[in-house]
């Protein structure tokens, strides 16, 4: 049976001691990179089961002497069986990774909050259940508020997220493991523990010593000179965030946003660009038979003809290829070790290249806010919201979703603009600030399934509203509609509670027709200056109780037509100064009694004839005196009191829900428009019988604005003034209610063409006929 015993390569499987023999072998190594073998093995069993060393230990031991090996621990991660040859002896290839390998076959879409990026990292390396790890980092490492790792792979994120620290990686091997080291200073590169001094001794064609670089290329190159980072904070919007770390050769390497809050922090990544760069001033690449050699360690030159070459280097890249010895029976063949590597000084601070590119959020995505339960709103003093994103599948539709997110406004200033705060449940449009994940900002929101709109579309596809819901527990809200259908255009405001307006200067408005206000209990209005009301026909005010009026000044009415005051109870007038009267034509008096009372005297006089009572006594003068003899008493009438007209019922606003009132309005189609009966009104001829006769219905009428004229009259022909009217059309919609004057009149203007009714809801059939 064939074995690796003595051999300089061995491998060990779990299939057992020489169920594989090493023949050969490529491995790839390098800082802050999973290290990849390529092993050529044979097996005296072609029919091995391949499938089941997938993923399982391997270890390749490289015997550095009798007493030393270097071992190279792994995975397999691919098996291929090559060929069978006519001995029966099978020859595989075996592809080994490290475990952190692995992490590549997971793609996930995480949120890390609060966390540093060391956190970070150690939280995804054990939610994978990997243990082998330990860290040796010297530097501190901010909280990162907001971390997203976004339709990306473990080892993708992991590694962008080191590289953006300045935080590189090495293994150490061991026979039965091997660990991830993340460091980040280069003092933490292990010495090269077998041999680690190595002497150079250029190829000369014959075999060259153990542990000897027989090539070395020194290369110097160009780089970037100064790193500045800017950022910017909305918390301290007035505050330069840039950083700047200088460095000895020309060029600046500036960029936005440098993903820092203080100037200290942006320092301190300015700084691990520059040393990105330097870390490539001075590079050597050579070839040498140390197979000591690995990607992570260090080792000390000796006897280069350039003295500055001799010098400590770390080994940041490796590649080597081993030829074991010949396992056929009567052959000798010696092996064979060789690599080609890349150092950098050890003096040099090394940072890793950022190769791992960040995903990239095109366009938007929609969220759902959430918060705490029981809550409604919840925000912090910069109206910022939580969400979750509907491809979070850790988060809990809490407060612990998400970091704050700033919302879009359609203004925002110091202190003023408009604020729409998002509600718990409400799917919001997100968008991220140059597409990076880790900068979300709400641009919107959208209706859904659970959350439709104020109103029913299509149907009512010509409604605009901003409408608010009462919080907490909703049942209320306020509302700003605009109806914008052709003929039935409206501005609809509704409160829920208080409307309060404040205006400055001056308030104007103009209505085309009528106001209508409804106040269902106390209206207090206060004018400190002037109030002007122009009234250009009826005035007609109600009051169910008292009528209250005090002028601190004077008092002028005066009125063209008739005034009739009539007074149930009694009338008490005082009057502090004079009292003057005066009428152009008859007073008439009529009273039960009439007692005039005068302190000092009573005149009563007719031309040159008089009657005075003073405190002397009765004095009576006149052309001619008659007493019980001649004469007759004047005669007088009463005038005709007018009742005050009944003020027209106020309209109230349409309801704030649709639904409701388009029921009221088809209930009161529904329900007989007249309570009275039908009149026509003129008696006598008036200005409606002189008007021209035309037709409404005609075509030349349609579109002409027509007029009525009622009076009413009893049956003794005299006016009935205060009568309430209505008119009405064929559907039963009311185009105008009122009260006829002192005159039983009224005349309304305005009137579409067609057929009304005319009604007088208050009186009885039996009260009037139709003349």
């Amino acid at each position: 049976m064939l074995t690796q015993i003595l051999r300089p390569f061995r491998i060990k499987t779990t299939l057992g001691d020489d169920a594989l023999l090493i023949d050969s072998f490529r491995g790839h190594s390098k800082v802050s990179s999973p290290f990849r073998y390529s092993l050529r093995v044979l097996s005296q069993n072609a029919g091995i089961d391949m499938k089941s060393l997938l993923s399982k230990g391997v270890v390749l031991s490289l015997n550095l002497d009798e007493e030393t090996s270097r071992h190279v621990h792994g995975h397999i991660s691919r098996i291929k069986l090559l060929e069978v040859g006519e001995d029966g002896m099978a020859a595989f290839e075996l592809e080994v990774v490290p475990w952190l390998w692995f992490l590549s076959l997971f793609t996930d879409c995480r949120i890390f909050q609060n966390l540093t990026v060391p956190e970070i990292v150690e939280k995804v390396f054990k939610d994978r259940g990997f243990s082998d790890f330990k860290l040796q980092l010297t530097g501190s490492y901010p909280a990162r508020e907001y971390c997203v790792q976004y339709r990306e792979t473990d080892f993708n994120f992991v590694s962008r997220l080191m590289e953006e620290e300045g935080i590189f990686y090495f293994f150490e091997q061991a026979e039965d493991k091997h660990t991830l080291v993340l460091a980040d200073a280069s003092s933490a590169f292990p010495k090269c523990a077998a041999k680690p001094e190595a002497h150079y001794q250029p190829a000369t064609g014959g075999n060259l010593p153990e542990d000897t670089v027989a090539t070395l290329e020194y290369e110097y190159a160009v780089h970037t000179g100064t790193a500045s980072l800017m950022d910017y904070d909305f918390k301290k919007p007035n505050t330069s965030l840039m950083a700047t770390e200088p460095g000895e050769q020309k060029g600046e390497f500036y960029d936005f946003p440098g993903n820092h809050n203080t100037r200290d922090e942006g320092a301190r990544y300015a700084r691990i660009r520059l040393q990105e760069r330097e870390a490539r001033l001075l590079t050597a690449r050579g070839g040498s038979n140390c197979m000591g050699f690995e990607s992570g360690y260090t080792f000390d030159l000796l006897d280069h003809f350039r003295s500055d070459a001799n010098q400590s280097y770390a080994i940041v890249g490796i590649q080597e290829d081993g030829q074991n010895t010949s396992y056929q029976a009567g052959q000798q063949d010696p092996f064979e070790y060789t690599n080609r590597f890349e150092v950098i000084p050890s003096a040099i601070p090394f940072r890793p290249e950022r190769n791992s590119r960040k995903p990239v959020i095109e366009g938007t995505q929609t969220a759902v806010v959430v918060g705490p339960s029981g809550e409604e709103i919840y925000t912090d003093l910069y109206g910022r919201v939580k969400v979750q994103f509907f491809w979070d599948r850790e988060g809990k539709r809490d407060e612990n979703s998400s970091c704050w997110i700033r919302v879009g406004q359609g203004w925002a200033g110091k202190n003023w603009g408009s604020i729409f705060l998002p509600r718990i449940g409400q799917e919001v449009i997100v968008s991220f600030i140059e597409g990076d994940p880790d900068r979300p900002i709400i641009t919107g929101s959208v209706y859904n399934a659970d959350q439709m709109p104020p109103y029913t579309l299509p149907d009512e596809h010509t409604k605009s509203t901003i409408k608010s819901m009462s919080s907490k527990g909703g049942g209320g809200f306020n509302e700003i509609r605009l109806e914008d259908s052709k003929g039935n255009e409206q501005i609809f405001v509704h409160g829920e509670k208080d409307l309060e307006l404040r205006v400055k200067n001056d308030r104007k408005e103009w209505l085309g027709r009528d106001r209508h206000l409804i106040v269902t209990r106390d209206k207090m209005e206060k004018v400190e200056r002037d109030d002007h009301t122009e009234i250009t026909r009826d005035q007609i005010e109600k009051v169910g109780r008292d009528y209250n009026l005090e002028v601190s000044g004077k008092a002028a009415i005066k009125i063209t037509g008739s005034h009739s005051v009539t007074v149930q109870g009694d009338v008490i007038e005082e009057f502090k100064s004079n009292h003057s009267s005066q009428t152009t034509q008859n007073l008439y008096l009529k009273a039960m009694q009439v007692v005039i009372e005068a302190s000092m005297g009573i005149t009563l006089k007719v031309g040159g004839n008089f009657i005075t009572i003073d405190a002397s006594g009765v004095a009576v003068k006149g052309t001619m005196i008659q007493l019980n003899s001649g004469g007759a008493a004047l005669s007088g009438s009463a005038g005709c009191m007018v009742s005050p007209l009944a003020p027209t019922v106020a309209q109230e606003a349409v309801e704030a829900d649709p639904g409701a009132m388009a029921a009221a309005q088809a209930a009161q189609a529904a329900t007989p428009a007249s309570m009275g009966l039908a009149a026509v009104a003129p008696v006598r001829r008036s200005a409606a019988t002189d008007a021209p006769a035309h037709n409404p219905a005609a075509e030349e009428s349609r579109d002409k604005k027509h007029w009525i004229e009622i009076e009413l009259v009893d049956e003794e022909g005299q006016p009935v003034p205060g009568e309430p009217y209505r008119i009405t059309l064929p559907d039963g919609s009311t185009v105008a209610s009122g009260t006829l004057d002192e005159k039983g009149k009224a005349r309304v203007d305005h009137i579409d063409a067609g057929v009304c009714k005319v009604t007088f809801p208050d009186l009885d059939k039996e009260a009037w006929e139709k003349k």
